[in-house]
């Protein structure tokens, strides 16, 4: 937190009585409390209750830590004066008007006040009550905190996903608290932000009383069925013990909550992007941010299944030019964990693509194409220090194909499928079965005209229909959004456009 830039000492004076009489008039502190210093915080010489805190620069600053035993009575009152003084400035001085700091009335170096001590079982008589009823999509619904205040104090409101939702990062959630009301015993002011995990929302100063603080929440068109928790904090206490605290579940009456889905890009620099998914067919990428540099060492880099902004799965696997090949995993606040040696001898392969899971046991597996044609099948461990069990053929003739691409299920039967392009231009749809031994059916005939695309990449579900979809991007670097139908007939819609400037990237994912 910033305030003014400081240069000098703040002087502190504590007292047993109002700081208005002689300076020293009943200073120290009430029975049994004692003074906790920290580093740049001294006793002034030759006063008693009297400390010099060094500060500097414009941020937060220290003052002296009082240590109260468990067994002080209850509202125990302290008084104390503080003053600012320059550097330079006469200490002496300053100490004097700290200690009559209550006779005069506070500007902006100096004041004085007030310390009580509360007790924990006095405490925990104030109370915390939420009435939460769900909201509807698209409308306004309030919702109400009564406040049992025993003590004055502060209060602190805000939201987070419910438990096994996924994170709001990714999805833009628009519900907002767009008014608040409150007895008169509560002086509170609301944010309009939107309900990002954990941003306080709601404030108020409380006095002694009981009052229902209502807040209206107004959710936009289309939000999805979330399950959210309220969360409210009433601190009595100033600093170093627990609040009092209520906690709530509602839900928004809406669609489903969806995945969303990102493409990450490697620029020729060897700069890693990241486009978080918006959920958005028609502008289906939020802007660009980068993940890390120094990329440029791998020859081949592919995810291992279509990338989720909400769970962290799979990863990403990268061969460099002496052929080993490196592994990724995918983690929380990343977005990678630290990369593993998968092994040597990577380079016979001229074809490497992550197929999602293809064999239907929960974890993600990756294909390569030898030289000569043979397609191999490298299973997914699970296991972050060996990802890949030993290979197994899934057949030969595939160096009919210029480029394959892992995708997620594109036919609504539940299993991972591949689509792969020829050298003439035509996409080949290879229908998953679930089955290490046969993983694929016999392909069908999705169109032609696709080599006029440079990059093509299967991207999981950009348009929140449920629906995995692809995007390519063509010579121009015209990047092309292909939805999903869910259809294994015809399994693309008409393609529709991104945008341009893609061909600054050397690797979609």
């Amino acid at each position: 937190m910033s305030g003014p830039t400081l240069d000098g000492t703040m002087v502190y004076a504590f007292a047993t009585k109002p700081l208005t009489g002689p300076a020293g008039d009943g200073a120290g502190l009430p029975a049994g409390l004692t003074f906790g210093t920290q580093e740049i915080c001294k006793p002034a010489p030759q006063v008693t209750a009297v400390y010099l805190c060094r500060v500097g620069g414009d941020r937060d600053h220290s003052a002296p830590v009082v240590t109260v035993p468990a067994d002080t009575p209850h509202d125990t009152m302290g008084y104390y004066g503080a003053v600012y003084a320059p550097a330079g400035a006469d200490l002496t001085a300053a100490v004097q008007a700290a200690q009559t700091a209550g006779a005069t009335p506070a500007d902006r170096t100096h004041g004085a006040g007030t310390f009580t001590v509360k007790r924990p079982e006095h405490v925990a008589q104030n109370t915390l009550a939420f009435n939460t009823p769900h909201i509807e999509a698209g409308k306004t619904s309030p919702q109400t905190l009564r406040v049992h205040a025993v003590d004055g104090g502060h209060l602190k409101l805000w939201f987070s996903p419910g438990p096994q939702q996924y994170g709001w990062d990714s999805h833009g959630v628009d519900i907002r608290v767009t008014s608040v009301t409150a007895g008169e015993s509560a002086r509170c002011t609301h944010r309009s932000d939107s309900l990002t995990q954990g941003t306080l929302l709601v404030a108020c100063e409380l006095t002694p009383g009981d009052t229902d603080i209502t807040y209206t929440l107004t959710s936009a068109p289309g939000t999805e069925s979330w399950r959210i928790e309220a969360h409210a904090a009433y601190q009595v206490y100033s600093w170093g013990q627990d609040d009092i605290t209520a906690d709530a579940a509602f839900a928004v009456d809406g669609l489903p909550v969806r995945e969303r889905y990102s493409v990450m890009a490697r620029d020729a620099v060897g700069k890693l992007w990241l486009y978080q998914g918006t959920g958005n067919g028609t502008t289906p990428f939020r802007s660009r941010s980068l993940v890390s540099s120094g990329w440029q060492g791998y020859d081949v880099l592919t995810k291992l299944a279509p990338w989720s902004s909400d769970k962290l799965v799979g990863g990403l696997v990268g061969r460099d030019a002496s052929g080993t090949l490196w592994y990724y995993r995918a983690k929380s606040y990343g977005p990678f964990a630290a990369k593993v040696r998968v092994g040597g001898g990577w380079n016979t392969y001229n074809q490497l693509t992550g197929a999602g899971d293809l064999t239907a046991d929960g974890n993600h597996d990756l294909v390569a194409r030898d030289k000569a044609g043979a397609l191999w099948l490298y299973r997914g461990t699970g296991n972050a220090t060996t990802p890949f069990a030993a290979r197994t053929k899934i057949g030969n003739g595939w160096n009919t194909y210029s480029q394959l691409a892992g995708t997620a299920d594109l036919t609504g039967d539940g299993k991972a499928d591949l689509i792969a392009r020829d050298k003439t231009g035509t996409l080949w749809l290879y229908r998953g079965t679930g089955k290490a031994a046969a993983p694929f059916a016999a392909r069908s005939k999705i169109g032609g005209g696709w080599n006029a695309y440079s990059q093509l990449t299967a991207t999981g579900d950009l348009a929140a229909d449920g629906k995995p979809d692809a995007v390519a991007r063509d010579t121009t670097g015209t990047l092309w959004l292909y939805r999903g139908t869910g259809k294994a007939a015809t399994p693309f819609a008409a393609r529709t456009r991104i945008g341009g400037g893609w061909n600054t990237y050397n690797t979609l994912n």
